[in-house]
């Protein structure tokens, strides 16, 4: 059987509709390239496990002799907790072991002399190289393998958190050729934040931002807890074409004022799901996405000759078969390097990113369009009183708090909200402190 019929017998074709969210598939015992020591703890979303058999068939490929990949927990059946974990609970989260040199199958640690160091940064290469989902970080403990990041109880194995966001590249990279980040990986710290495992001035591949020190930003929530994320160097290259793809590219009030409601959301909430900033933009932003998440955003485009398919479905509740892809227009801004970005654009990534705007809307996490809703609605744009009015229902229908008019801003543009739970947070409850 060819690599390609094992997976799609195995899981069906990229995105079957039905299942594809639900824990109840599990890693086989063993398969091509790879191997299971763990009984009853290898439950996954379809995609998590279809990149994980394709990792290991990749493998397997390159080291048809052996050794497989190990492969020990990755969530129980239907997810929740599972000890000792605090993550495996949605997935996404695969534990692998480290390579041996003695072609063995058996638990390593990066001290021992049956470590392979090499073959151990190969693998790696591939996990973040696949072709099938975006990987957001691996932790693993040896200093000396590159593309990891430390975390206390790694030295035995490699934890693995896949995206549910389909990958960007259409094979994995060349053998002999590292597969190379654009940005640090994050590393955990204290109090369940991510500081960058290198400092923010490393330069993006292909033409990147260079030397910029960038900020921290410092949140404080509702319940006391706090998050602390330093951006990246690759945050800023994705800010700059956030605002260039929502916002026209125009460094102006209106626009700063829509990357501090970013930062907000991102420090209050959007934390929890997405390591880094630039992540997080790029799963909100529909420019940004690799492919329309939207279904009507899709519906709309699926036909047009500028929207390119990626070959993958959407599940239900789309019709069946509705192919998954992008404009591209936008598939263009997201492989634009920083250097060919409009200068607006880089210059108001650059001052937002590095704690130089004052925040003019306090703690709000939400805009929206609120004249061209009315407009939708009546047939016609609103006079100021009415759209005052018809904003502030807006706001209670959605459980927020209008800030207000606020001096230099243009909220017939966009209206900014405080969520009612972050309304009682004290002014700076979110900050970007500068380097």
């Amino acid at each position: 059987m060819t690599t390609q019929a094992f997976l799609d017998e195995t899981w069906g074709e990229v995105s079957t509709p039905g299942g594809a969210d639900a824990l109840d598939n599990a890693l086989p015992q063993s398969g091509p390239g790879f191997y299971c020591k763990s009984t009853g703890r290898q439950f996954g979303r379809r995609e998590t496990l279809r990149a994980v058999t394709a990792i290991a068939a990749e493998w397997a490929r390159r080291h048809p002799s052996g050794p497989r990949i190990g492969i020990t927990d990755i969530s129980l059946r239907g997810g929740g907790p599972m000890s000792p974990h605090k993550s495996h609970q949605k997935g996404t989260d695969v534990d692998i072991r480290p390579v041996r040199n003695d072609g063995k199958e058996e638990p390593v640690n990066y001290t021992m002399p049956v470590y392979s160091r090499q073959l151990t940064q190969e693998l790696v290469d591939l996990i973040r190289g696949n072709p099938v989902l975006q990987v957001s970080r691996v932790f693993f403990n040896d200093p000396q393998v590159k593309g990891v990041s430390p975390l206390s109880g790694h030295h035995d194995h490699m934890h693995v958190s896949f995206t549910t966001t389909p990958a960007t590249g259409g094979s994995f990279p060349a053998a002999g050729g590292s597969y190379v980040p654009s940005a640090p990986p994050p590393q955990a710290a204290p109090g369940g934040s991510y500081v960058p495992s290198a400092p923010p001035m490393q330069a993006a591949p292909g033409g990147g931002a260079q030397n910029v020190r960038l900020g921290t930003i410092h949140a404080t929530r509702p319940d006391g807890t706090r998050f602390t994320y330093q951006f990246t160097s690759d945050d800023l290259v994705w800010t700059a074409r956030f605002i260039v793809g929502e916002a026209g590219g125009r460094d102006n009030a209106d626009n700063r004022a829509v990357i501090w409601a970013m930062i907000n959301l991102y420090g209050l909430i959007r934390h929890r799901q997405y390591p880094t900033f630039h992540g997080f933009l790029r799963a909100y932003s529909t420019p940004l996405q690799a492919s329309l998440k939207n279904w009507g955003a899709a519906r709309r485009h699926m036909h047009k000759p500028e929207f390119v398919k990626t070959g993958a479905t959407y599940p239900p509740p789309a019709p069946p078969g509705i192919p998954v892809g992008q404009l591209r227009q936008f598939l263009k801004l997201q492989s634009t390097a920083w250097a060919a970005l409009p200068q607006p654009a880089r210059n108001l990534a650059t001052t937002a990113l590095t704690g130089a705007i004052p925040n003019p809307i306090g703690n709000a996490t939400q805009f929206a369009s609120t004249a061209v809703y009315f407009r939708d609605r009546h047939g016609r744009l609103p006079t100021d009183p009415q759209w005052t009015k018809f904003t502030q229902d807006y706001a209670k229908g959605q459980r927020w708090q209008w800030i207000g008019q606020r001096a230099g801003l243009n909220q017939r543009n966009n209206a900014f909200f405080i969520e009612d739970r972050f309304s009682k947070l004290p002014a700076g409850a979110v900050r970007v402190q500068r380097p």
